[in-house]
């Protein structure tokens, strides 16, 4: 088992992801990969054609391929896949796997793979089209002959006018003088090629001569289209046929994707007519070839909802209008589709909405859930959970434009504030995310919603922003004030990025406990012992130094009285960022006291003018 195969099994192993539509009565895959081979093949074996596509179908798209060899009939496992379970399982195995899936597969799932990959908009992308050519031709040449056969003609002739030119010999020309001036490479003395790309003439030369060898007529169709059709006419039709195609699998265009996110509220919900209903399917009927098989973790509420739902009629219409959604969210969301982890996210994203439109319709009683999804679209609950989402976003810009305020306050918010506050000021509105202080320089430090609660924080952590900043500006005035401190004196902090709202508080904290002046002054350096040994006292049961309890509680009463110049006093939020205040004091001078005093230099949480040595 090569490195990477296996890495990957221990990453799915581990993960707690789990498909919405688990089949509870089949062999769990992880058992299956654990096991020694010989018995992981005899469980296959022991499993219905049905069976073992549904177990296929709830493993995680990198572990498929180990999964479908254990079986006895692989060839037909592979070619029951779904096109588009089949092309995310392409994505996500190596090469060499990748290579494996494709020897076996259905023309139907090849095309599947050139038109959803290898298209920018309304653009063919030539170098992805050239990367599953080349992959095809390691899976064997038969693949290739079956995939020329069937592939689209507008999109072959848009493809090979990219890698070659052809010429007629004229009627009535020898062809030992046609060959002067020519180029050299012909199959039948009647079309001459050039080659465009030096690199793949190798693929190209072969590309032509299968298709010589299985089919002359479509040959020779194909190189009267490269030599006589328009290039921009033929992608034209091309596309259109392509956008056809992906239609019927469930997959639309990006403008009639794009009302996805389009906001509703709970009044204009729409409501399921019984016909609707897709009638009852054989018991060894394939799954649809819509199911989609999404994994997810963190939607709990979702999960257990869909458990409960016991029609038959209504899971098959969600299993469809989940999969229409999926693909919608995707085209808007990526356009062109190449990273899986980017799909992965897409999914999760569309799991953790429908969770929050759920939980917010249902005011967190499952059953009232179940009633929902078999009332309503789902395409409607994810979009209500996008108006509760694009509202933080809106909540936040008013926020930011409030009447009276100096909106550059704002670049000197102290962390988490300032993340919370930038993932949910994007741009677009399907880009607003949740900023987690947990995974903090990692990959996973913004993340989509996927809880009712997480809305609920950042709108508390908004609400707090908006209360403290015109508190802010009117104890310590606008930023061009409090950044002269930094032009006008040496101090330890160098940047203006350096000056954070709690700066302000715990810099003027230190003039108020040793001048009773609560202002924002570089404290000058020969009082910073001082400081140190007034503001802080040993906690008695760790013996780290804190911030004196007593200084807390001034600082809030004073903060109080400011408050009450402004608006009503918010005590929840006074006391929460003056929280933050002492803990960033606390965290740095942790081992601070007046025998060992912090080189000011270093300080980081106030503003210090240093003396000349």
């Amino acid at each position: 088992m090569t490195t990477d195969r296996k890495k990957r099994e221990e990453e799915a192993l581990k993960s707690k992801r789990q498909p919405l539509w688990p089949e509870k009565e089949l062999p769990d895959w992880r058992e299956l990969l654990s096991a020694p081979s010989e018995k992981a093949e005899e469980i296959m074996q022991s499993l219905s054609l049905r069976e073992q596509l549904a177990l296929i179908l709830q493993a995680p798209w990198e572990v498929r391929e180990r999964l479908i060899v254990f079986s006895p009939q692989a060839e037909r496992l592979v070619k029951a896949l779904p096109p588009q379970e089949f092309f995310w399982t392409i994505k996500a195995v190596s090469p060499e796997e990748a290579v494996t899936l494709l020897s076996m597969a259905t023309p139907l799932q090849l095309q599947f793979l050139f038109d959803l990959d290898c298209w920018r908009k309304d653009q063919l992308v030539l170098e992805r089209a050239l990367a599953w050519l080349t992959l095809l031709f390691e899976a064997s040449e038969d693949v290739v002959a079956r995939w020329l056969k069937q592939v689209d003609f507008e999109f072959l002739v848009t493809l090979m006018k990219r890698l070659v030119e052809v010429y007629k010999r004229p009627d009535g020309v020898d062809l030992t003088e046609a060959r002067d001036w020519l180029p050299p490479y012909t199959l039948d003395d009647m079309y001459f090629v050039n080659f465009r790309l030096d690199k793949f003439e190798p693929l190209s030369r072969r590309l032509i001569e299968i298709l010589m060898e299985f089919d002359q007529p479509r040959y020779r169709d194909l190189m009267e289209s490269i030599i006589w059709e328009l290039p921009a006419e033929m992608e034209e039709l091309a596309y259109r046929w392509r956008r056809a195609r992906l239609a019927d699998w469930g997959i639309p265009d990006y403008y009639e994707a794009i009302d996805v996110y389009a906001p509703t509220t709970p009044d204009h919900l729409r409501r399921i007519e019984p016909a609707y209903l897709p009638a009852p399917e054989e018991e060894e009927t394939p799954p649809p070839a819509f199911l989609p098989a999404i994994q997810t973790e963190g939607v709990e509420f979702l999960a257990e909802a869909i458990s409960r739902l016991k029609d038959y009629r209504q899971i098959e219409r969600l299993k469809r209008e989940l999969a229409w959604l999926v693909n919608k969210v995707l085209v808007v969301d990526i356009g062109t589709i190449d990273d899986v982890e980017e799909a992965r996210q897409v999914f999760d994203k569309v799991a953790g909405y429908l969770n929050i439109g759920l939980e917010y319709l249902a005011h967190g009683q499952v059953e009232a859930a179940v009633k929902i999804l078999e009332t309503y679209f789902l395409e409607d609950i994810f979009r209500l959970a996008q108006k509760l989402i694009v509202d933080l976003r809106r909540y936040a810009n008013e926020i930011l434009t409030q009447e009276g305020i100096d909106s550059r306050i704002f670049r000197h918010l102290d962390e988490p504030y300032a993340s919370y506050l930038k993932g949910v000021t994007a741009k677009d509105a399907n880009r607003i995310m949740l900023f987690q202080p947990e995974k903090v320089g990692t990959a996973e430090e913004f993340r989509f919603f996927r809880r009712l609660e997480e809305i609920d924080r950042v709108r508390r952590v908004l609400s707090e922003i908006a209360y403290w900043a015109p508190l802010i500006q009117k104890a310590f005035g606008i930023p061009p004030v409090w950044l002269a401190e930094l032009a006008l004196k040496k101090t330890n902090l160098l940047e203006p990025a350096d000056i954070k709202w709690s700066t302000l508080v715990l810099t003027s904290l230190g003039n108020w406990i040793t001048e009773r002046k609560f202002r924002f002054e570089a404290l000058p350096q020969e009082k910073w012992p001082e400081v140190i040994s007034r503001l802080l006292g040993k906690h008695p049961g760790s013996g780290r130094s804190v911030v004196k309890e007593k200084i807390k509680e001034e600082t809030f009463e004073n903060f109080k009285k400011l408050a009450r110049e402004i608006a009503p006093v918010e005590e929840d939020h006074l006391k929460s960022f003056l929280d933050l205040c002492f803990f960033r004091a606390e965290e740095e001078f942790a081992f601070a006291d007046e025998k060992n005093i912090p080189d000011p230099r270093y300080v980081q949480c106030m503003l210090i003018e240093l003396r000349e040595a």
